[in-house]
């Protein structure tokens, strides 16, 4: 298993506090149900549209592998068994990226408005959005997620962001700004 830093707990703790919704300290179904209605409304599908489902179908399935992590059996994933997983998870580097990669593609097909296969700046501030985030937030974010400065992040642009959030230690990595990071 990965020994994680602080500073990589940190960024873990980022993740899970944008699953866990409701904020009581657990994610659980109802977070996930929040989740789905949240980016329904941020991404415009009404609830009983093919998107709507699609992407309530994903998310449960997201779900679904993030329940591996409930350790103690309680149908809900603590900080701590969320951060463990992931701990384990990274420990396999090959595998954790190649998973990334799904998610990924899986967040493009929602994201990525005109389907270019980039994500714009109004794509990022919607997803932003999506995840409770301000629009600042965002802005900020793009400037750094956008490697190249051409406008748009690549999916290989997020997969090197992504990589970075969960496996760098540099505090001025790029990737961190995949999520707002929990005060130190």
């Amino acid at each position: 298993m990965v020994m994680l830093s602080e500073f990589r707990r940190r960024k873990l703790s980022a993740g899970f506090n944008e699953l866990d919704v409701d904020g009581d300290g657990y994610i659980g179904d109802s977070d996930i149900a929040l989740l789905i209605k949240n980016h329904g409304s941020a991404y415009g599908y009404p609830e009983n549209t093919p998107e709507y489902e699609d992407l309530a179908r994903r998310t449960n399935d997201i779900w679904e592998n993030l329940k591996q992590f409930d350790s103690s059996g309680d149908g809900k994933v603590s900080l701590e068994e969320y951060i463990a997983g992931f701990a384990a998870f990274l420990s396999q580097r090959d595998v954790f990226m190649d998973s990334m990669n799904m998610l990924v593609d899986a967040f493009y097909v929602l994201a990525d408005r005109d389907k270019d296969e980039r994500i714009n700046e109004d794509d990022l501030i919607m997803h932003y959005r999506a995840w409770n985030h301000t629009e600042e937030q965002a802005r900020q974010a793009f400037r750094r997620l956008d490697r190249n400065g051409n406008g748009a992040i690549s999916k290989e642009e997020w997969m090197t962001n992504l990589e970075e959030f969960y496996y760098s230690e540099d505090h001025q990595a790029p990737g961190n700004w995949l999520a707002p990071l929990p005060q130190e």
